[in-house]
Parts: structure tokens; C-alpha cells; sequence
């Protein structure tokens, strides 16, 4: 699996020359769109532990614990604060974390997860600092390029933020990899939305991106909206056929993260195929029936495993 694009794991493995493994760690951050600055509540599909969870130890005293239960090996690690917006109102939380996290053996790099409007210059300086011993990952959540969807799942944000945000990035750390995020699925949506959003991401300075299709999680506005039918979620089947087509407008050099999004199963209430451990053969299958592969909008044969 992974010959018909440019896998996340493959670039690591060809940047490295060795397993690459990214550690999840919570920093306890907030995020704008909920303590009151933009809005409280987030963005529709959001819970109240964002992507991630709460955790009472600091991410060193996570990553450390994680060191500790590791099977000794050839493997190289990258730190990963992912849940809500890490660059929020975290910089000395964000700056400590990161200067402990580096006396650990095998960590090779930092991935910060942050909302397009709330990059921070201070953590952005510390991690130029370290970009010439670490490899750095910015992640931003674009969404949607599509404001009317934006306003709609009460994301306080416009898309040209996104822009604005990577920009600020590459003034700041020409060398890091950032990493877009996009939903497929999103209330009211046609693929001709997708189309437009995955043109914008191609057409913005950015490395890599993520796909996500719009899931269910219990407690949320969207759970809501849903049980009163007036959300809906995508068949897997249909979901797959989109993905392939977004991936041929991908060019080869752009590295795929993520293709679905996953979800603890007490937390799912739809759709079911989250938790499919079939996925990806599905993905493959149609992907050799099709023909498809990414970058072939643009005639680049490189993931033509076909």
C-alpha cells in the first residue's frame, strides 16, 4: 500500500533512511473559537478534547513515559503536540516543553498543530532556532476553502487566513514542512467544493496535507445536528471514489498524510466505516480499478504503479 502516492511514511523513510514515528503529546491547549476570544463551543465537529486528550503530566513527562516503554530499536521519533491550538496562548508551556523534549535520544523532530490565526513569533523563533539540528512541521486546519462552509460549522475563520498563516511560516522558517488539513464531507459540500479547496491547497506554499472525512463525535453541535437529520455523513465508497480523484490533482511532490480520519469507537457515532480495518484495501482495489494515482491530472507518472 502507499505506491500510488506520496506517502507521509515514505517521505520520512527516504528523509531519515530509518523509521519514522510520530508521538502524540498533549500540551492542554486552548483554542480561540472556544475561551471567548472568537466564539466558545469550537468548530462543529469538535469535542472538548479537540483531536487529542488531557493529560495532568507535562508533554516531557509524556514523551519520557513513552521512552521508557519503548522496545529498543532503529527507530527515530518526531514530537507531536497535536490537540486544539498549540501556538494559543501555550508559548511558555510550547518553548519549555520542546527544550526538555530535546535531551531525549532518537527525537528528530517537532510537529506543532495550531489554527491558521493563531501562530505565535516567539515559538516560531525557538523552533528556526533548533531547524538546523530538527526537522520542523507546522500542521494548520484550512477546512474548506470555501467561507460560506467555514461560517457554517462555526469556524471563525476565512480561508485566506490559511495563506496568510503559511506565509508567515516561510518568512519565519523557510525550511519547515507544513502541513495542511482538509475535511471532505462538510455540511452542504459537493465535490466541486473539494475540487476548489484542494486547488487552493496546491496553489499555497504547502508541503504536505491531511485528509479528513467529517466524522460524528458524541457530545458535539454536530451530533446534534445530526440525530435531528439535519447532518449527514459520507458512504465509505463514496468517500473513497472522491480521495482518488482529489489525489490525481495532487502534484507527486506533495506528501500525503493522512486519507481518513480515526476515532476512538466509544467517541463514533457515525459513519460506522471510521473503524473499517479495510479501508486502505478498498482504497487500493478501487485505486487499481480506476487506474488512478496520484499526480496523474498533471501527466507525472511517478505513483503510476498501475
Amino acid at each position: 500500500m502507499g505506491s500510488f502516492y506520496n506517502s507521509y511514511s515514505k517521505f520520512l523513510k527516504e528523509k531519515f533512511s530509518t523509521e519514522v514515528h510520530k508521538i502524540s503529546l498533549s500540551s492542554n491547549a486552548t483554542c480561540p473559537n472556544r475561551d471567548g476570544t472568537l466564539g466558545t463551543g469550537g468548530c462543529i465537529y469538535c469535542s472538548e478534547l479537540g483531536s487529542g486528550r488531557i493529560y495532568a503530566k507535562t508533554p516531557y513527562e509524556q514523551a519520557r513515559d513513552y521512552f521508557d516503554l519503548k522496545i529498543p530499536g532503529e527507530k527515530k521519533y518526531i514530537a507531536y503536540f497535536q490537540s486544539f491550538s498549540n501556538m494559543y496562548k501555550n508559548k511558555e508551556v510550547l518553548i519549555e516543553s520542546i527544550e526538555k523534549i530535546m535531551t531525549l535520544d532518537d527525537v528528530v523532530g517537532f510537529s506543532v498543530s495550531t489554527r491558521p490565526d493563531s501562530l505565535d513569533k516567539d515559538i516560531l523563533e525557538c523552533l528556526k532556532s533548533i531547524s538546523d539540528r530538527y526537522f520542523i512541521q507546522i500542521e494548520m486546519g484550512l477546512e474548506s476553502s470555501n467561507d460560506k462552509t467555514l461560517e457554517r460549522i462555526n469556524r471563525k475563520m476565512g480561508a485566506n487566513k490559511y495563506l496568510y498563516a503559511v506565509e508567515q511560516v516561510r518568512n519565519t522558517i523557510p525550511e519547515a514542512h507544513i502541513v495542511c488539513h482538509v475535511i471532505l464531507g462538510l455540511p452542504e459540500e459537493k465535490y466541486s467544493d473539494y475540487e476548489n479547496t484542494i486547488e487552493f491547497y496546491v496553489k499555497s506554499d504547502s508541503d504536505g496535507i491531511k485528509f479528513h472525512h467529517l466524522y460524528v463525535h458524541k457530545n458535539t453541535e454536530l451530533n446534534r445536528l445530526f440525530e435531528e437529520g439535519r447532518a449527514q455523513v459520507m458512504d465509505e465508497y463514496e468517500y473513497i471514489e472522491c480521495l482518488l480523484k482529489l489525489l490525481e490533482k495532487i502534484p507527486s511532490e506533495k506528501v500525503i498524510h493522512r486519507l481518513k480520519s480515526s476515532l476512538n469507537p466509544n467517541d463514533l457515532i457515525a459513519p460506522l466505516w471510521t473503524l473499517d480495518k479495510h479501508f486502505y484495501e478498498k482504497l487500493s482495489s478501487s485505486a487499481r480499478e480506476k487506474k488512478s494515482y496520484q499526480g496523474k491530472y498533471y501527466g507525472n507518472n511517478r505513483f503510476n504503479c498501475w
